[in-house]
């Protein structure tokens, strides 16, 4: 069969979790970054909705984030899931949804940086702590935590969340304390380690009013830009000294 193929922005953004579940399985595929005006515009017609990520598996394209995770979570874990594990994974992985956007929409409003604190305190530290909540006790991983019986999709969504959390808010990670643990503990996992210590991991996490939103945490030349199909490419530097921490 031919190799899947994953399609998306030079951004970690919708596909990052799904880059991580495949590098952690692991299943070798083609991880492609559309970052030109001619690129986009010569695929985007061919996509059902006129979005990415698509993943192309088996001759099938398919859509959607959410939808591609689901169905790598049903088949690409060997451990057969029952319907009640499966709907407390889609009720996580809807809330870590809806945790995901609301930070996006923040990250959005023009005057973002005159509200870190607000939004630090009254927004995301409840929310983390209601998902804190969730975590379960996984005896097939040696009693670790994870957000279903065992380590699946939705837990790489769940890192994803949490990273981002951690180079913008870190205060507000470390003050829930299992999440925390929970991040670094994904983030040593095998397959996961390796993919997020290489070069094959975008810089940036997404986009914003004010440009890209670059992971300031990561070390980077003077000469490192981003290319989109949107924008004139960016110097990283430059991103970089826009944004804020809390």
């Amino acid at each position: 069969m031919d190799q899947p193929k994953l399609i998306y922005f030079e951004l970690r953004g919708r596909a990052e979790p799904i880059r991580l579940f495949l590098h952690a399985i692991p299943i070798d595929f083609h991880d492609e970054r559309i970052v030109t005006v001619e690129a986009w515009v010569a695929l985007k017609p061919s996509l059902p909705f006129g979005k990415l990520p698509t993943y192309d598996v088996g001759g099938t394209r398919l859509c959607e984030s959410h939808a591609i995770l689901r169905h790598l979570g049903r088949t690409l874990i060997v451990a057969k899931q029952t319907e009640e594990t499966n709907t407390s994974l889609d009720v996580v992985q809807e809330f870590l949804a809806e945790t995901q956007e609301d930070l996006w929409r923040f990250n959005w409003l023009p005057n973002y940086y005159e509200l870190l604190e607000g939004y630090a305190t009254n927004s995301l530290k409840p929310r983390l702590e209601r998902l804190s909540g969730c975590l379960r006790q996984g005896p097939a991983e040696g009693g670790e935590s994870w957000f279903g019986p065992s380590f699946s999709h939705v837990d790489c969504l769940a890192f994803c969340l949490l990273d981002e959390i951690d180079a913008f808010f870190p205060t507000i990670l470390r003050e829930v304390e299992e999440l925390a643990d929970f991040h670094s503990r994904v983030a040593s996992r095998a397959g996961i380690s390796s993919y997020l210590s290489s070069e094959a991991r975008p810089m940036v996490f997404g986009m914003r009013s004010m440009g890209p939103k670059v992971d300031a945490r990561l070390e980077f030349e003077h000469d490192d830009v981003f290319e989109s199909p949107w924008s004139e490419t960016i110097n990283l530097e430059v991103a970089v000294a826009r944004q804020r921490r809390y």
